[in-house]
């Protein structure tokens, strides 16, 4: 049995070793290769370089958003999309101009509403019509004109996973279209003293490697483009959203950038050549493609033992407290030991945390002996494990480091046991 590794491990951690980085930081840790992120930053930027077409790429930072990875973002030409005042302040932190956020969430409380509107972000996605009213107010209250996306769910179907398919007709996300809430947001929010109609967005899921899906995505928002611009409207914006799928099985390799930029524009051109309106400016918002790749997170190995139906079984120094995704969604990861990453492996092993749940991260990953001790070596872990950790079993959050040319840095230190408890309320009561 071969292992799936076709790389030296230090070809994703930055040039640093494994056994190094886990003597001076700890496990478990993320460490994110600044040189594969940047790469994939610009590599999805120069995809969206086209002739007759103005296009952006904004980073979605729920997928990992860190004050460093921000400023990154930043310096490689892409904006940032915030979903909560948290995120807004991490990206001001990295030195993201607030004209260069996009402000999303579904449920939007009125301190994030106006701190969006006094900080004059770029846009905010506005998801339903007490929003609408809400925004106006604040923005009449503050004198201020702010630059709103109405967020339309286009009710498209993606093969993907329940828990993450965010535009099926059952969808909290965005105004329907087909019921006429969307037209009718287009309206309300075009007349607006103090809000400025730009344009539409929408969002399919997340883990999408049919790219069909995004043809037909841009297809509708066209549509309701054509309908709001015979009532005298121009839709300036048409965002696509993000989702594209990454750190997916080797056998099935994820959509290439190129290919997703080339089915959108042809899409576009085909529903605006010939037509009165102007080509609008396309937006799309990766994440997960742009850091999930870039991640890799070192465990110790700490136990081996052979189960009741005889699997052999690993239990690691983590788990679903910095990796929540294979317990959520089923998601697959691919796994090394550090230290001998050419090893053939002789057999497949049950990689398992050590929470007080199944926490089952890999299934059946093939490893050549492992033994406690052993580093383990998770890729493609960039998206969605540290921005969704918790504290489950009173865990402290991990480490995160960013590596180059072998040199590695912190940019999120270990969470202390200290942070952990420090909410607690202890009560003394009277003997």
């Amino acid at each position: 049995m071969k292992s799936h590794n076709a790389e030296r491990m230090s070809d994703r951690l930055g040039g640093c070793e494994a056994s190094a980085l886990a003597a001076s930081f700890g496990t478990p840790l993320l460490v994110i290769d600044e040189a594969v992120l940047r790469s994939r930053m610009g590599r999805f930027r120069e995809a969206f370089v086209r002739g007759g077409w103005r296009a952006s790429v904004t980073y979605a930072g729920k997928a990992l958003l860190l004050a460093e990875i921000a400023r990154i973002a930043n310096d490689e030409g892409l904006a940032v999309d915030v979903c909560s005042l948290g995120e807004l302040e991490t990206a001001a932190r990295g030195g993201v101009p607030a004209d260069h956020c996009i402000v999303h969430g579904c449920y939007k409380t009125e301190s994030e509403l106006r701190a969006a509107v006094e900080r004059r972000v770029r846009h905010v996605v506005v998801d339903h019509a007490d929003e609408l009213r809400a925004l106006s107010s604040i923005a009449t209250e503050t004198r201020t004109v702010c630059d709103v996306l109405i967020r339309v769910n286009p009710s498209i179907a993606v093969t993907t996973h329940a828990a993450i398919h965010t535009s099926a007709p059952a969808s909290k996300f965005g105004f329907p279209i087909g019921d006429g809430q969307a037209m009718a947001a287009v309206r309300a929010a075009s007349t607006e003293a103090h809000l400025k109609f730009s344009g539409l967005h929408c969002h399919l899921g997340s883990q999408i490697d049919d790219i069909s899906t995004y043809v037909r995505a841009a297809q509708t928002l066209a549509e309701l483009a054509r309908a709001a611009y015979a009532a005298g409207i121009e839709c300036e914006v048409l965002d696509l959203g993000g989702g594209l799928a990454a750190g997916t099985p080797a056998d099935k390799p994820s959509p290439a950038p190129e290919e997703w930029a080339g089915a959108i524009f042809a899409s576009l051109e085909q529903c605006f050549d010939g037509s009165p309106m102007r080509r609008p400016h396309v937006y799309v918002e990766p994440g997960r493609a742009l850091v999930a790749d870039a991640g890799t997170t070192l465990y110790r190995v700490g136990v081996r033992k052979s189960l009741p139906d005889g699997t052999q079984a690993l239990i690691v120094d983590g788990g679903m407290s910095d990796n929540p995704r294979p317990a959520l969604y089923d998601a697959r990861y691919h796994a090394y030991i550090a230290d001998r990453p050419d090893a053939q492996a002789d057999g497949a092993y049950a990689v398992f945390g050590r929470h007080c749940e199944t926490d089952r991260l890999i299934a059946d990953a093939p490893l050549p002996d492992p033994k406690p001790g052993d580093l383990l070596a998770v890729r493609s872990t960039g998206a969605y494990t540290y921005a969704m950790a918790s504290n489950y079993n009173r865990f402290s959050r991990p480490a995160v480091v960013l590596a180059r040319n072998g040199n590695a840095r912190v940019i999120a230190r270990r969470e202390p046991l200290e942070h952990v408890v420090d909410l607690d309320v202890v009560s003394e009561h009277d003997a």
